[in-house]
C-alpha cells in the first residue's frame, strides 16, 4: 500500500511540474530572414530559363589546373553564353569564373526580382581525363530571388 501511495505521489508531483506555464518553447529571433538561394545546373548547349530570362552556354574555355597537378596559377573558365528574354535571343556575353577577374560570377544583369551568379563549373579537369568535351560541361548557378525595395 505504501508503494502505491508513493507512486501516486510521484505521478501527482510530476503532473504538477508538467503544467508549468512558462513559455520556454517560444523562441524570438530579431535577425531578418534571408531569402533562399537556389543552385541550378545549366548544361552546355541547353537553354535554361529563370522566369522571363534564360541562358544558353555556347562555348567553354577551361584553363583550370588539373586537380592531380601542382600549379603556380589555379586558372579559370571563360564561358560564352547567350542571353534570352521571354524566349528571344538578346545577345552573346562572356564570363570568367575563377581567377581574379572583375567580371567573375555575375552571369547576367540584375533586375528587381532576380540575380544569377556563376557558382561552379563541372567537371573539374584531371590529367587522366584528357581534354573534356564541351558537351560534358555543366555550369552551376546560384539563383537569388531578390526582395523588392
Amino acid at each position: 500500500m505504501k508503494k502505491v501511495l508513493f507512486v501516486l505521489g510521484l505521478l501527482a508531483s510530476g503532473l504538477g511540474f508538467a503544467q508549468d506555464s512558462t513559455e520556454q518553447d517560444t523562441v524570438q529571433d530579431t535577425q531578418p530572414v534571408h531569402v533562399p538561394q537556389i543552385v541550378v545546373k545549366v548544361p552546355y548547349g541547353e537553354l535554361t530559363s529563370f522566369g522571363d530570362m534564360g541562358i544558353k552556354i555556347v562555348k567553354v574555355t577551361d584553363s583550370r589546373c588539373p586537380s592531380n597537378v601542382t600549379c603556380i596559377w589555379a586558372g579559370n573558365v571563360v564561358l560564352d553564353y547567350e542571353l534570352y528574354e521571354k524566349g528571344k535571343f538578346v545577345e552573346t556575353r562572356k564570363l570568367t569564373v575563377g581567377g581574379s577577374a572583375a567580371e567573375s560570377s555575375n552571369l547576367f544583369f540584375k533586375n528587381v526580382a532576380q540575380e544569377l551568379l556563376a557558382y561552379s563549373v563541372a567537371p573539374y579537369p584531371k590529367t587522366s581525363l584528357g581534354k573534356i568535351p564541351q558537351e560534358e560541361y555543366v555550369i552551376n548557378v546560384r539563383w537569388n530571388q531578390l526582395q523588392e525595395n
